[in-house]
């Protein structure tokens, strides 16, 4: 049952959104220190560039997760589909974003985002293959 908090929440809806704006804040305001050599313009703009890739990120990854393991003929391919192609393509947006706007120092601001997502994207797709070995309903094929 999904407790509704008010105007349509639900408590999960609720928990994901302010954890996206807290990996948003957090990877933002590391961006603008990584790139503060550049001016607070540039700073600024790496910030916001990381920032919203952050958000969108936390919001979505757990879904591409998912449908990435389902896609895998077998547990085992599902678990390297979902590991390495969600994190893939995190990479692969975090760096065309920045390099889109002119983030100068375009790895040293993904890198803790990047480190943490692809350990987030392992250990999920870790759980998603014990729960397919149990049998779990929700990773059925």
């Amino acid at each position: 049952m999904v407790a509704v908090v008010r105007n349509g929440w639900t408590r999960e809806g609720a928990r994901q959104v302010l954890l996206a704006v807290g990996a948003g804040v957090l990877y933002g305001s590391w961006a603008a220190f990584a790139n503060q050599a550049g001016g607070a313009a540039v700073a600024l703009r790496a910030a916001l560039t990381q920032m919203l890739l952050s958000m969108a990120a936390t919001l979505m990854l757990e879904l591409v997760l998912e449908r990435l393991f389902r896609l895998g003929r077998t547990p085992r391919r599902g678990f390297w589909l979902s590991w390495l192609g969600s994190s893939m393509l995190a990479a692969t947006a975090l760096v065309t974003g920045h390099v889109l706007v002119g983030t100068p120092h375009v790895a040293t601001t993904i890198a803790p985002s990047l480190m943490v997502g692809t350990a987030f994207c392992y250990l999920y797709a870790c759980g998603m293959l014990a729960r397919r070995g149990r049998g779990h309903p929700s990773l059925a094929a």
